[in-house]
């Protein structure tokens, strides 16, 4: 069902993450059983903002075979909670308060969204972000093949 990666693609940094709701997420074990969408982001983001509905849609789409997962940087609980909210945000996310997720995935600024296969290696990733439709047609390859 799930295409190979590149030869050449490396093995996604693993990490932990406190969700919002307060459940421990380990990235290993997920992609262990699914590929995974990374979407690091800021709550003060403009780019975030206007591609946070094409995420949306996106995730709900492939909701039974890619997990989607919101990290955002350094950031008080209730203004990320207000921008899942505000946005519907229709995946999972956790606050990186210490930045080390961030510096694993040499987050600069936001957005970066980060594509990683079932057995944890780096597609690809976006700083600046990528349109819903470039994305789609990323994950339809890894997925459908």
């Amino acid at each position: 069902m799930f295409r190979d990666p590149p030869d050449d693609a490396p093995r996604a940094p693993s990490f932990e993450l406190e969700l919002l709701d307060g459940t421990p997420l380990d990235a290993g074990e997920q992609w262990s059983q699914r590929p995974m969408v990374l979407v690091f982001f800021e709550t003060w983001c403009e780019p975030c903002r206007d591609a946070q509905a094409g995420l949306n849609d996106l995730a709900r789409d492939y909701q039974d075979v890619v997990l989607f997962v919101g990290i955002a940087g350094r950031s008080e609980p209730e203004n990320v909670r207000q921008y899942v909210s505000e946005y519907d945000v229709a995946y999972p996310v956790g606050i990186d308060q210490d930045d080390s997720r961030w510096l694993k995935y040499a987050v600069a600024e936001p957005p970066l969204v980060a594509l990683v296969s079932k057995d944890g290696r780096l597609v690809r990733g976006w700083p600046g972000g990528i349109g819903t439709a470039e994305l789609r047609e990323h994950i339809d390859r890894l997925v459908l093949g």
